[in-house]
């Protein structure tokens, strides 16, 4: 019996350790600073009747203090280095400086706190600095992910693709917890589009909830640790790599082609005169005088623009990663992908050559024609070719778009290209595969558990 009990009792600990990180993941809290409607207010109003004030710890625990009511609900304000909470002109209870933990507020029985015109889970914290506070929402993850999912992703998507972007979305937001994101200014991650979009209780729909609770605790690892678990929203056919827009060639992060069609695929065209191309230039400190001409001078292995070069009347000046993209904000935003080709007044263009092993032939790639299986021939806008390992995108030498009034643009996806595309995945799940196997697709190499 003995030797049998010990036995269950290692069992036990074995099947525990397997779990940790998902469990531990489950029961984190998060630090979300309301930064898109709440950033720096020197007072906000709770519009709930009953609400409970007490202290916030680091670990999430909340030591409760008070109960309060007020039929008009509540106004929470920084005084000094104090906060109040006041029933109409009577303040109820103040909050001093405490080094057993935060100024925070619940609602009894778990409810949402209702802050202006929105509603969020879990408590509500308030430290002031200067007279003012940007409020903060402690709240779990899996809670968390509640208000981000539908906000990240169209909750009509497949539920695979909603399942996806779950585990995304929460190794998302761990991984930059962990790495202190905003640390300096005293919460994990903040509600705007570089953290994740977070819209609170206000966004839940059941389809996303359902997706998050079938993914409960679920994240991707490499190495044991949380990636940096990069989306976006359309790719145009082929993903790029990390170091092609940020620094460090994450190898999780690694360039791949769609394996099925894109749902609804971006497709774009923007068009700039030669001013605007100046105007853009100035604003970003390039000395180059009038622009004159402009080109992709290097390329990722996927197609996208790795280098841009504007030539001047004193010059050229180039761009590149996500510099390309942001260039051209100060004259009609920045460009939706980096995935384009330019067509110019008077553009050149270098050849290709293509053989069939006994014939060859070169030229523009535009004047080249493919046949479809019906026999019709259209024109080749774009060709790629697979070497055993990368999907590349065949190039000419590139091409100088000059003359005339100005230039187009004529572009395919959205985003910056990296990690998972949403509608890549969406067009996955359309097609039959899971939740697994569309993370397995889009970084490479990982474990999700």
């Amino acid at each position: 019996m003995k030797r049998l009990m010990k036995m269950l009792i290692t069992f036990a600990v074995i099947v525990a350790a397997s779990n940790i990180f998902s469990v531990a993941a489950h029961a984190t809290t998060l630090r979300i600073g309301l930064m898109r409607s709440f950033r720096d207010q020197a007072s906000v109003n709770i519009s709930n009747n009953h609400i409970t004030v007490g202290r916030g710890l680091a670990d999430g625990t909340f030591n409760a203090i008070q109960d309060l009511h007020s039929t008009g609900g509540f106004t929470i304000q920084a005084q000094g280095g104090a906060v109040t909470v006041s029933a109409g002109s009577a303040v109820q209870f103040t909050f001093t400086a405490d080094a057993y933990g935060n100024p925070q507020i619940r609602i009894p029985g778990g409810g949402t706190v209702s802050m202006g015109e929105y509603n969020f889970r879990g408590a509500m914290e308030f430290m002031p600095s200067g007279g003012v506070f940007t409020p903060v929402n402690v709240v779990s993850v899996e809670d968390y992910l509640y208000g981000v999912v539908p906000a990240e992703m169209f909750p009509r998507f497949h539920i695979e693709a909603l399942r996806a972007q779950a585990v995304a979305s929460r190794t998302f937001a761990i991984h930059n917890r962990n790495g202190g994101r905003h640390r300096n200014l005293g919460f994990d991650l903040c509600d705007r589009y570089c953290c994740q979009v977070y819209r609170g209780a206000d966004a839940e729909q059941a389809a996303t909830t359902q997706a998050v609770r079938d993914t409960a605790g679920l994240m991707l690892l490499y190495g044991g640790e949380p990636i940096l678990a990069a989306y976006f929203s359309s790719s145009g056919g082929v993903t790029d790599a990390s170091e092609n827009v940020w620094v460090d060639a994450l190898p999780y992060l690694r360039s791949v082609a769609e394996i099925a069609p894109e749902y609804n695929p971006m497709v774009w065209e923007r068009q700039f005169t030669w001013a605007q191309l100046t105007q853009a230039a100035q604003a970003a400190g390039a000395n180059i005088g009038t622009v004159t001409g402009i080109s992709v001078t290097r390329t990722a292995s996927g197609g996208r623009a790795k280098e841009l070069t504007f030539t001047g009347t004193n010059g050229q000046w180039t761009r590149t990663g996500e510099h390309i993209r942001n260039v051209f904000s100060p004259i009609d935003g920045q460009l939706p992908s980096r995935n384009f080709n330019i067509a110019g007044a008077t553009s050149t263009s270098g050849d290709v050559y293509v053989t069939d092993g006994v014939v060859g032939n070169s030229g523009a790639l535009s004047g080249f024609h493919v046949a479809s299986g019906q026999g019709v021939a259209t024109t080749v806008a774009e060709a790629y070719v697979f070497d055993g390992q990368n999907t590349r995108r065949l190039q000419s030498a590139a091409a100088t778009a000059t003359g005339g009034t100005g230039i187009t643009i004529n572009g395919r996806g959205w985003g910056h290209g990296v990690g998972m595309s949403q509608r890549g995945a969406e067009g996955m799940a359309r097609e039959g595969f899971d939740f697994r196997a569309i993370l397995s697709h889009y970084y490479t190499g990982v474990e999700i558990r």
